[in-house]
């Protein structure tokens, strides 16, 4: 631990030193950029120095700044959706100036407004791999039964691969579910889903901003391999009360926010809940629902901000939703019942503070918590399954400028996580109670790091970051180096190519036995003495170029990502099929993965959308798996093709479509089944089957349709929109899992064992209303 804290001070004061060594007359514009209408603070909008071509983007919380010579300089403001502004600046002394800045409409069209680019960020900052997504672009894609989802939104990009279909698990770059990590407001979201995984536990209404990661990581994410996909929440309107929401088929939903004291702070709480089956079972006979099961899901998002002044701020955020099933069946004899909650909760305490024009910081206190229980009650006997995983944490971020060309990003954070996985097992059978087997772990996680994006000239920029992570057990420690380097170097004023190289480490890990898709089952473990972290090593070049004055984004990325210490239960081997300790179910081994990913989008107009194109392979090799063989993964795609896009028709009416093509993702068949006998009463066999390669066959390739159909109608002070969406329009029988079952075969009719195709989902309409006043 001293000598990360040695290694991060060195780094500091070189950077210090550095920033100190420019013009002496110089002196530091700052200030924030809002919403005019909300006051709500813009993330990464764009400040650019017409004289100097080059300029800075506000961080997470809206603060940008800027240290210049003296002179005077014009300067453009401009965020997605909003008009950009322009000013004069006379710099001749330390300055001030907060921006607001007001969305608008193309003369001539009624389009979702870009910002008319003078910086154009995907073109000139050293980044790669980093998408921002709008969330207008994402509310104008057709929904699936009314409902918006952020993550089967990102499925949609390059590099990043659906699970089984309609579900919302993702996979990115060849890396598995367990390997993205999923930030709410500073807070660890370890199971983002609902219903089993086939929706995301993200309400739309109440997201402001989201960005995907999937290479070139910054130095401050860090514990997984393959993407960070970090969210922030609406602060809420600290100008007006506002109300807005949605009913659908399944799901409604409501969002309130308004200033507490008008322009100093504010609060923001949204509302959604799932009542599918609460509405089938009020139209089933009272005498038939005892037989019926119960779900429903729910989520809940409260923040609450306040100004304490011009320099300091603080911000109060969570999350809380659960998932339950429950049922109880009463008879003359006999009592069954079974309750089945999983959720997750999140609180996020922050404070920003401006030490100077140059230095803000932000510091966090946050708490996350993911826990399932399985209650289960029949006659005298009951017991209870509860898994979980629960972290305290504690960081704070520092955001430096001290120069145009450097900006510059260090910090701490600190984890303490507590894991519970299968465990509080209670048994109760003729009224004696037993204990189950009590497994429960405590490790520390910690981490230091120090990022500068560095201007080097009008062509070549760098992003340079080191990280280091310290991982605590009871009975092993891990500490890492990762360094993370991106360049970019403009061909000319729209083209520019980027090249980066980054190494990650992951020290928790999700242990799954699902062949479908996430679920509430899966078990996070941390690392040991036997169970190494994971790590990854991935390099990445990039070409990217717009066209037509920006109306047109596109780039192509190619990368090679390694991954060592990969894990998968031993063949045979599943947490509930043995009462041994984990780490003894396990085997160890390593994967690799490489493609190339095609990204063009046409950012307004009437008509605009998007194309994204991914030919990859993603391999693995276990020495303990596939009689040492190299197999594919799970989700080894080589294609993926995903086309969107949406024509405003007027100011009322819009269409929207969307295209998906995949190919079929691998699974485990056997090749044949055989039959031992075995002594006993009678005449008894027992039969096995005779699996020869691990993912050896692939299931068909999918592709789907969806269309979409918006009515918006605004009268004074109040908005409604009806959406008519059609999920799958020709229907395409599309492969959700498969099974073997025995049947007759029509020669010879002879018993034999086929592979069954199970497809869920058809065409299916929908229906859904939204507002807002």
């Amino acid at each position: 631990m001293l000598q990360l804290l040695r290694a991060l001070a060195l780094a500091i004061c070189f950077v210090l030193l550095a920033g100190s060594l420019v013009a002496q007359e110089t002196y530091t514009l700052s200030g924030f950029l809002r919403d005019k209408e909300s006051g709500e603070t813009l993330i990464g909008a764009n400040v650019y120095v017409n004289e100097l071509k080059t300029g800075t983007v506000s961080n997470t919380y809206g603060f940008y700044s800027l240290t210049l010579e003296k002179g005077t300089y014009s300067l453009f403001y401009s965020y997605v959706g909003y008009e950009p502004q322009s000013k004069q600046v006379i710099l001749d002394k330390d300055m001030v100036l907060d921006v607001q800045l007001g969305t608008g409409i193309e003369l001539g069209e009624v389009v979702i407004t870009e910002e008319k680019i003078k910086i154009r960020e995907n073109v000139e900052r050293p980044q790669m791999g980093v998408i921002d997504i709008p969330i207008k672009q994402i509310k104008e894609l057709p929904v699936f039964l009314g409902e918006q989802d952020i993550l089967k939104s990102i499925q949609l990009l390059p590099g990043v691969q659906s699970g089984s279909e309609a579900t919302a698990a993702y996979y990115v770059r060849g890396g598995g579910a367990d390997q993205n990590l999923v930030i709410l407001d500073d807070a660890v979201v370890y199971n983002p889903f609902h219903a089993a995984g086939f929706m995301s536990i993200f309400n739309m209404d109440a997201i402001k901003n989201l960005s995907l990661y999937k290479g070139g990581f910054p130095a401050q994410y860090g514990g997984r391999l393959s993407s960070i996909l970090d969210i922030s929440l609406k602060e809420g309107n600290n100008q007006k009360f506002e109300a807005e929401g949605g009913i659908g088929q399944i799901t409604s939903r409501l969002t309130l926010q308004g200033p507490i004291q008008k322009g100093k702070s504010s609060f923001m709480i949204s509302g959604r809940a799932f009542y599918y089956f609460s509405l089938i079972r009020a139209m089933v006979p009272k005498n038939l629902r005892q037989d019926m099961p119960n779900y429903y899901f729910y989520d809940l998002n409260p923040k609450i901000n306040f100004r304490l002044g011009k320099k300091d701020r603080i911000y109060l955020s969570g999350y809380y939703g659960d998932d339950v099933i429950n049922f109880k069946n009463v008879t003359s004899t006999d009592t069954t019942e079974y309750d089945f909650p999983w959720g997750n909760k999140t609180a996020t305490l922050r404070w920003n503070h401006l030490f100077s024009q140059k230095l803000f910081a932000n510091t966090s206190l946050i708490y996350s918590d993911y826990d399932f229980t399985f209650r289960f009650r029949e006659g005298s006997y009951a017991f209870k399954l509860v898994n979980g995983i629960k972290d305290y944490s504690a960081k704070i971020d520092f955001d430096y400028f001290p120069s145009v060309l450097h900006k510059v990003k260090f910090g701490l954070n600190y984890t303490h996580h507590k894991f519970t996985p299968i465990t509080d097992v209670e048994a109760l059978e003729l009224d004696t109670l037993i204990a189950g087997t009590q497994r429960v772990y405590r490790v520390n996680e910690f981490a230091a790091y120090i990022n500068d994006e560095y201007t080097v000239n009008d062509k070549l920029a760098l992003n340079l970051g080191l990280r280091f992570p310290v991982f605590l057990n009871e009975d092993k420690q891990y500490f890492s180096v990762e360094p993370r380097v991106t360049a970019k170097y403009s061909l000319d004023d729209d083209t520019s190519v980027k090249a980066g190289y980054t190494v990650m480490n992951q020290y928790i890990h999700l242990l799954s036995s699902s062949t479908v898709s996430v679920t509430p089952l899966d078990l996070w473990v941390p690392s040991s003495k036997i169970i190494r972290p994971q790590n990854s090593h991935q390099i990445a070049l990039g070409l990217f170029k717009n066209f037509k004055e920006d109306m047109y984004e596109s780039n192509v990325e190619v990368y090679y990502k390694t991954m060592g210490n990969q894990i998968e239960y031993r063949e045979g081997e599943s947490l509930f099929a043995s009462d041994t300790e984990i780490d003894s179910l396990l085997t160890f081994g390593r994967g690799w993965s490489y493609g190339a990913e095609f990204f063009l989008r046409k950012r307004s107009g009437r008509f605009n959308g998007f194309i994204a194109y991914t030919l990859a392979t993603s391999q693995r090799n276990f020495g303990a798996l596939n009689n040492g063989r190299d197999y594919p993964a799970k989700y080894d795609r080589r294609h993926d093709l995903s086309v969107a896009v949406n024509y405003d028709f007027n100011s009322k009416w819009s269409f929207s479509a969307l295209f998906v093509y995949g190919s079929g993702h691998n699974l485990t068949l056997p090749v044949g089944r055989f039959y031992v006998p075995y002594s006993g009463w009678g005449q008894q066999y027992s039969y096995y089957y005779d699996y020869v390669e691990k993912n050896g066959y692939k299931m068909k390739a999918f592709n789907r349709m969806d269309i979409g159909i918006k009515y918006k109608k605004e009268k004074a002070k109040f908005s409604g929109e009806w959406r008519f969406d059609i999920y799958n329009v020709y229907s395409r029988r599309n492969p959700y899992f498969v099974y073997l079952s025995q049947d007759r075969d029509r020669d010879s009719n002879a018993s034999k064992y086929y592979a069954f195709q199970v497809s869920i989902l058809p065409m299916i309409p929908s229906v859904s209303y939204n507002f807002k006043f």
